[in-house]
């Protein structure tokens, strides 16, 4: 019988895993718990995302939560504020942090643990704010960084002997030389870079991010997916277009064309367009001029089709190729 039990916050990095595979030295019943970001298709399956792999790889069983509509709302109105760009670092643990509490009731846990390092991050990974996160997520004396744990107060976890504070570790700063020589005493070969993890702090989505939520008021998850395929254009205040680059993409629109508010469908070999917002029989003039632009139309094949859903409802034809300066003024 295990001496406590505990929920693991697992983002693919290599710090949470060793926060795992630190514990996991304990007579310690643990669990994975990974938040699966707007970003990723809604129809992807879990068990292939690679966090939950590389917390497979250590044996680690991890419980999944789709960011929804809640959590839209945080990225809209940070109550933190936003890094960089459009990274809202510190209400986004939160945010974590607190749907990991829900699993560890769920589950009779005691307690939550996460890969943070004390100095490693500016904006979320310092004590104090640290200690303010435990805080308002509701996990004073229940939350354990054992990467940092001994700079840090001891836990209730510590102090009551669940969790033993001298096989826990004093990582600061931002060097990651203790990490690697953990994850070669751990044999973990397998992890995602710690730079490239978050799209939110990627210059050109975070703008897709910023006009998609400055300038519509409805927002669902999957409009933050469509965020990171094809060329996007804001063609008025009232409706933004989405170009696919390749067939592949013309797919994966055409796939979500159920949540589009109209859909355009070329009628040569070209790129499919995805509709959020209205649009004017001006503006369908336009995307049709897109289309040709990106496309190759034979003679005599130069006519669009626009759905809505799955209702035809216009086909138009392209009178003209709209120019790149043009797209340019209008690309986000």
């Amino acid at each position: 019988m295990s001496r406590g039990k505990g929920v693991v916050l697992v983002s693919g990095g290599l710090d949470s895993l060793l926060a795992a595979r630190v514990l996991m030295e304990q007579d310690l019943e643990l669990f994975g718990f990974h938040a699966i970001l707007p970003f990723i298709a809604p129809d992807a399956d879990p068990a292939d995302l690679k966090p939950v792999q590389s917390a497979s790889r250590i044996n680690l069983t991890t419980h999944v939560h789709r960011c929804n509509k809640e959590y839209i709302d945080i990225i809209r109105n940070p109550a933190h504020g936003y890094g960089k760009h459009s990274n809202p670092c510190i209400d986004c643990h939160i945010y974590f942090i607190k749907k990991a509490a829900d699993l560890m009731r769920e589950l009779e846990a005691d307690f939550v643990a996460t890969g943070e390092v004390v100095g490693q991050r500016p904006m979320s990974q310092m004590k104090h704010t640290m200690n303010h996160i435990e805080k308002v997520a509701g996990l004073s004396g229940r939350l354990i960084r054992p990467l940092s744990a001994k700079l840090l107060k001891p836990t209730i976890l510590e102090q009551n002997g669940i969790v033993n504070r001298d096989m826990l570790l004093d990582i600061n700063g931002r060097s990651r030389k203790v990490q690697f020589e953990l994850a070669r005493m751990y044999a973990i070969d397998e992890y995602q870079s710690p730079s490239g993890g978050c799209l939110f702090t990627d210059r050109f989505i975070s703008q897709r991010v910023q006009d998609l939520i400055a300038r519509h008021s409805e927002v669902e998850p999957v409009d933050f997916y469509l965020l990171t395929i094809g060329r996007h254009f804001r063609i008025s205040n009232d409706a933004k277009i989405i170009v696919s680059r390749s067939e592949q993409e013309n797919n994966e629109l055409e796939k979500y064309r159920y949540v589009s508010d109209y859909f355009f469908i070329p009628d040569f070999k070209g790129p499919a367009v995805f509709v959020k917002g209205m649009i004017t029989d001006d503006d369908m003039a336009y995307i049709g001029s897109i289309m040709l632009r990106y496309g190759k139309a034979g003679r005599n094949q130069s006519s669009v089709t626009v759905y809505n859903k799955d209702t035809e409802i216009k086909k138009i034809t392209v009178l003209k190729v709209t120019t790149d300066e043009q797209l340019e003024k209008l690309r986000i």
